[in-house]
């Protein structure tokens, strides 16, 4: 009786068939892997930012004092700083007059009612409220006009938070992170944040 052994191994071929199919289960992967990172990494920025604009909101009513907020693009990164009014500014303690001229700063206003409301110079030439200084990385910010952001604006993002709480307007602004991923935020008039 004849019996037949074949031990036959793997070809060269088959080994390269292996090998291009794990390449592209691994090129899959990255890609999901990255993108998952990413969407990771702008949904704890929205946070960090929710976090600190409450924190300002709260500061806002307890110290009985508007807060003007200034969000710019450095780079890769969003620098947040928090601004008072003016010491010898006695504008800023109306309420109405700040919530219709939306904590206005310096002069140069079309309604001349409004110069001066929040500080007698611009907010530029102020200085920040050191501690709460902040550097949220890897994020841009832009204005929006409404939520759905038909409309963008460069930053820097500019609203006040009034001594009682609220905002004198509705504020919508778009965070961008990485792989032009986005949220586009709403400081309510309630003063909430909303995404």
């Amino acid at each position: 009786m004849n019996k037949f052994h074949s031990s036959r191994g793997v070809t060269l071929i088959e080994l390269l068939v292996i090998i291009a199919i794990l390449g592209v289960f691994s090129g899959i992967g990255y890609v999901s892997f990255t993108a998952i990172d990413s969407g990771s990494s702008l949904r704890s920025n929205k946070t960090i930012i929710k976090g600190y604009l409450e924190g300002v909101r709260s500061k806002a009513y307890s110290d009985g004092k508007h807060y003007k907020i200034i969000m710019e693009n450095s780079g890769n990164n969003v620098n947040l700083k928090l601004y008072e009014p003016d010491s010898s500014n006695t504008k800023w303690h109306d309420l109405n007059l700040n919530r219709r001229c939306a904590c206005y700063s310096g002069t140069g206003n079309a309604d001349t009612s409004c110069d001066q409301s929040f500080s007698d110079s611009s907010v530029s030439s102020l200085t920040s409220v050191q501690n709460f200084d902040k550097v949220v990385k890897n994020l841009e910010v832009k204005n929006c006009n409404n939520l759905s952001c038909a409309t963008e604006t460069a930053a820097p993002v500019e609203f006040c938070f009034l001594y009682d709480g609220t905002s004198p307007q509705d504020k919508f602004f778009k965070i961008i992170g990485k792989n032009d991923l986005n949220i586009i935020l709403n400081v309510n008039k309630t003063g909430y944040v909303e995404d």
